[in-house]
């Protein structure tokens, strides 16, 4: 199937700002090692201001079956967790407390 490309937004809050920050310079290792088990590569985060923009590439066959699956995991959930409770809805998903998948309309190779 090839690179899979995704790209996800969310707003931070203000008050968590820098403790988000703090924890993705230094992620736990088992995040990372999950992630990497699951296929994902090319993860970055880009910050202005409140609005968050994630990217990652997957090379698995199951996106969604793989990230549920990742999110089982005890130590994921307790960095979720911690990291959900950082967000703020994103404008018209209120229902939806973490990243927003985006729709890709361009890619350049």
């Amino acid at each position: 199937m090839g690179i899979q490309r995704y790209g996800m937004a969310v707003r931070l809050q203000d008050d968590k700002r820098q403790f988000y920050i703090d924890n993705h310079a230094n992620p736990w290792p088992e995040v990372i090692q999950e992630l990497k088990q699951i296929k994902v590569q090319n993860y970055s985060i880009f910050l202005k201001e409140d609005f968050m923009f994630g990217y990652l590439e997957y090379t698995g066959n199951d996106f969604n079956g793989d990230m549920a699956k990742m999110e089982e995991v005890p130590i994921i959930k307790q960095w979720t967790k911690l990291m959900i409770d950082c967000f703020n809805p994103f404008p018209n998903n209120k229902n939806n407390e973490s990243w927003v998948m985006m729709d890709q309309i361009f890619f350049m190779e």
